[in-house]
């Protein structure tokens, strides 16, 4: 059995099962299974209780986070009222902007159910892109396919309500 960073014991078919977790996630799906093993050890696993918040709008923007399991609340807070701009479940993924930008979080995240998250630092990602950049590649390749998509439907959204 491998140990972790802070010296837990990870039982092999929970490793297995991470990588095969990883296949899902678009923006690892174009990766060999060898290529998510390495990748995968440039990252950890956080657990949150329901209600315990990820972090703040404002804090720095350094982690990308995939959803394994539970669900999260992206949120603002305006005039002491709360606006839940979005609910991420299971394979959904936040912090991509601060893998490009020195950017602080731009919303609120918190946890509606017990929720396990995959992370990984800006700077792990850049170190793991270094000594594989064949897989760096086709996550950055992946990752401006994604952006775009999101630029796109944000400018249709946009172009429709104005439109009424």
């Amino acid at each position: 059995m491998k140990k972790s960073k802070k010296g837990k014991t990870k039982k092999p078919n929970e490793e297995k099962e991470l990588i095969t977790f990883l296949s899902n996630v678009a923006l690892f799906e174009k990766l060999t299974r060898n290529e998510r093993k390495n990748l995968r050890q440039y990252m950890y696993v956080r657990n949150f209780k329901a209600d315990e918040p990820i972090f703040k709008k404002g804090y720095p923007n350094v982690v990308f986070y995939i959803v394994k399991e539970g669900e999260l609340n992206v949120y603002l807070e305006t005039n002491e009222k709360t606006n839940v701009l979005n609910t991420l479940k299971p394979l959904d993924f936040f912090g991509e902007i601060g893998l490009f930008l020195d950017e602080v979080r731009t919303a609120s995240i918190i946890a509606v159910k017990d929720s396990v998250l995959v992370g990984i630092s800006k700077k792990d990602l850049a170190n793991f892109i270094d000594r594989y950049p064949r897989a760096g590649n086709k996550i950055l390749y992946k990752s401006g396919e994604i952006l775009s998509k999101h630029v796109i439907n944000l400018n249709k959204r946009l172009n429709s309500e104005k439109e009424e």
